[in-house]
């Protein structure tokens, strides 16, 4: 039963006992919300999805749930919210419909009060037609992929994303909207928390009559909110009736500062800092589009190690769940509202023969909606500092482009004055119909997608656009990652914009990167991917491989050519491929390593191949003549990693890293033997038994002397025992066609994952992971 307690607001999470079924199928089915019903089907190369949507079943599917609410909760406002899903979604209870939604990544809401039952069962049905294919360049999922509330409130309220706080220097601007059908004497009383709940202002007044009201409170000595000390505070905001309490909003805020300077790039806080940034996609590899939180904390944790400090919401407004974990990791996030306007876009990935389809057809009658949507729920996010109204759109080539390139801008400045607008430009310079300067110039942020793809930008990059037009504020909004399939290292990868050898990759993608990390007045770049997504593939593939991480969340060579430029604090070492290549001994291959050190010593089998040193970064005398902060290196490249090319042999290699001619770090990489034990590691000790908590278990293969195999590729299985489910099995193979959603997967270049979610009933949870005639590996936690 839910709404079953005395709260003046009352939120129950509404995903559970639900039942589903294809437009096709016959019965229903039980399942959990979110759900994306798309990774539970087969792969299947003549999917109307195509490669663009990665060869998935799309189509038409129903929900069904009946509940019951507590009578006590009748005389309130009850709301149903949908966080999100795809797409075009229609919702009936009880017979009646509440409403349509077309876009599938922003949230909506119905108020039920006046057909929800408080003395009988209710019966909500749920329509998702993803049948219009293909409709989306990249995996899309289908179904009601994101979370979904049942609310009520009392008749006086404040409504959702009904709060706007504002921050200049240590004062604190909250507005708040207030709904009321009649006349009464309400106070309104707005509290600021710190982290530790302690009060640090506040404020209050006397209101009557429905609207939005202002109110400034100081923070004393306020701590400033940033990608180093994501610091956050809470506003709790109450409606107060004749000493009664009526209603209680809370919202999460940051004190902080964000300016882009033509020349200075993006200062946070009045100080510099270069976004380090990734695009990513919103799904979650074996889980598709119904991404639990805790997934996107492990991916968060991951590229936070490689020194990312920026995410671009690629290409549509992001879960919620993202953004809160934004706010407490510390990441600043470029918000996007779509991918398409008025133009339709082709989705010709993966050979496809249907015509296209797109939110274009939609765009429209609900672009206003949806921006506004966007604009509301996340404006009080501190990691959002860029809004972009749109990805790659033909508009950006056409005569009067511009003036809808304007209006939307114009939205988000009216609803949110604070955050300048961006757009991510793919046209700039471009053969034979460029970017049009009145395009250009409309956007308060000039985005370049794929900046040196044109003829001499290839070398001059940004230079061009800086000397004609001094006053842009240029950034990266999308450029080519070092990519590619993990553990690949074949010598003959066909040249593409997205693919090539590994020892050509950080040639390709390492001029840019240095020229954006040396020259300010380019505020940083989101490199196209941070981790590899479903659909943009070409079958066999059924995923990208555009992301130093792949779709399991396991860490590719090229993550640590990022980690040597971002992250400089710790000095590391890393160097590739294994040594249990299949190559004839004495082949000469490229040995390649990534380091932050001043230089690195090479060894295989003992025997040195000689220092060497990148001139990266670069610096020039300080002080006095010949005086230098470090001492100069005889540098060997002026590539952002060193690079050996030697006979192949099996047995180890070993990096050794110095600075300043000290030893500082190394690392070694041995020859394996056959597997001869599973090691299963899972990242938690117990999971929290509300059916939603999960857990990562990554499998490898050790040989007899405990050395990890990085070729395995058993065939595993995995059997949970107790309070939680299997719900994904992956293992980062873009070109696998097994099922997600079994409990067998053959292990892809030695590794393997398992996600597993907790059941609502505490105990004891046994997992066992087996493969061949291995000893299986368990694992024992608890669900509390």
């Amino acid at each position: 039963m839910y709404l079953q307690n005395d709260n003046a607001r009352i939120s129950d999470f509404f995903g559970f006992d639900w039942t589903f079924r294809l437009d096709e199928e016959q019965s229903y089915r039980p399942v959990q919300l979110p759900h994306d019903w798309s990774v539970e089907y087969p792969f299947d190369e003549n999917a109307p999805t195509c490669g663009s949507g990665g060869y998935v079943k799309a189509g038409i599917g129903w929900y069904k749930k009946t509940f019951k609410v507590d009578p006590k909760a009748k005389g309130k406002k009850v709301f149903l919210l949908f966080d999100g899903a795809y797409m075009c979604t229609t919702v009936w209870l009880n017979g009646k419909e509440l409403g349509h939604h077309a876009y599938g990544y922003t949230h909506f809401e119905f108020e039920i009060t006046d057909c929800l039952f408080f003395d009988e069962e209710n019966v909500l049905e749920v329509k998702v037609d993803n049948s219009q294919q293909p409709n989306s360049r990249w995996y899309s999922g289908s179904g009601i992929t994101r979370d979904i509330w049942l609310k009520a409130t009392n008749e006086i309220y404040i409504p959702t994303n009904g709060t706007f706080i504002r921050t200049e220097g240590e004062q604190v601007k909250i507005s708040t909207k207030v709904e009321m059908a009649q006349q009464k004497n309400i106070r309104l009383v707005t509290t600021l928390l710190d982290h530790e709940n302690t009060v640090c202002g506040k404020a209050e007044m006397e209101i009557t009559n429905p609207g939005g009201y202002d109110q400034v409170i100081t923070i004393q000595n306020s701590q400033l909110w940033s990608d180093k000390n994501p610091y956050l505070y809470k506003a709790v905001s109450e409606l107060i009736h004749e000493g009664t309490l009526i209603d209680k909003y809370e919202t999460v805020f940051g004190v902080r500062t964000v300016e882009f300077d033509p020349d200075k790039g993006c200062l946070i806080n009045g100080e510099r800092v270069k976004l380090n940034g990734v695009c990513l996609h919103h799904d979650g590899g074996s889980v598709g589009a119904a991404v639990p939180k805790k997934l996107w904390h492990r991916r968060l944790l991951l590229l936070k190690e490689m020194g990312c400090n920026a995410i671009r919401a690629s290409h549509n407004p992001p879960d919620t769940g993202l953004l809160e974990l934004c706010d407490e990791l510390g990441f600043y996030v470029m918000d996007e509202a779509f991918d398409e306007w008025e133009q339709l876009k082709a989705k010709t990935a993966g050979s496809n023969t249907h015509e296209s389809r797109g939110y274009s057809e939609w765009f429209k009658d609900n672009y206003l909606a949806d921006m506004e949507a966007m604009l509301y729920r996340d404006r009080n996010h501190p990691s959002v500092i860029i809004w972009s109204i749109g990805n790659e759109v033909p508009e950006q080539t056409m005569e009067d482009g511009h003036i809808l390139a304007k209006k939307l801008q114009d939205i988000c400045h009216r609803i949110d004055p604070t955050r300048l607008c961006t757009q991510g430009n793919d046209q700039i310079f471009a053969e034979p119909k460029p970017a049009t300067d009145d395009f250009l110039q409309i956007l308060d942020i000039v985005g370049y997608n794929y900046t040196g793809r044109w003829r001499s930008r290839a070398e001059t990059l940004y230079y061009d656009d800086k000397i004609a037009n001094p006053n842009w504020i240029q950034l990266g909004t999308e450029n080519p990652a070092a990519a590619g399939i993990r553990g690949d290292y074949r010598m003959d990868i066909p040249v593409s914009p997205w693919q090539r050898s590994y020892f050509a990759v950080p040639v390709y993608v390492g001029k840019l990167l240095r020229y954006t990390m040396s020259h300010d007045f380019v505020a940083g770049d989101f490199m196209w991917t941070g981790i590899d997504h479903l659909g943009e593939s070409n079958w066999p593939s059924r995923s990208s491989s555009s992301g130093p991480i792949d779709t399991c969340g396991f860490v590719k060579d090229h993550f640590y050519f990022y980690k040597s430029i971002w992250n400089r604090e710790e000095p590391m070492v890393y160097v590739f491929p294994h040594r249990n290549l299949d190559e004839l001994k004495g082949t000469v291959l490229p040995v390649l390593c990534y380091t932050n050190c001043t230089y690195v010593e090479l060894f295989v089998n003992g025997k040195s191949y000689g220092k060497k040193a990148t001139s990266y970064p670069l610096y020039g005398m300080t002080e006095t003549y010949n005086h230098f902060d470090s001492p100069s290196v005889a540098a060997n490249t002026d590539d952002l990693f060193l690079s050996w090319d030697i006979p192949f042999e099996s047995g180890n290699m070993e990096a050794v890293g110095y600075i300043n001619d000290k030893e500082a770090c190394r690392f070694k990489v041995q020859s394996a033997g056959k597997p001869t034990k599973i090691k299963a590691a899972i990242d938690v000790d117990s999971l929290q038994a509300n059916g939603r908590d999960i857990a990562h278990i990554e499998i490898t293969f050790e040989d007899e002397n405990g050395i990890q195999n990085p070729i395995a590729s058993n065939l595993v299985s995995i059997e949970i025992e107790g309070s939680a489910e299997l719900i994904g099995i992956d293992n980062g193979n873009p070109n696998c066609h097994g099922s997600f959603k079994g409990n067998t997967k053959t292990a892809f270049n030695g590794k393997l994952l398992g996600i597993i979610r907790a059941k609502k009933d505490k105990g004891e949870i046994t997992i066992k992971v087996s493969s061949d005639a291995l000893e299986p590996a368990i694992i024992k936690i608890i669900s509390v």
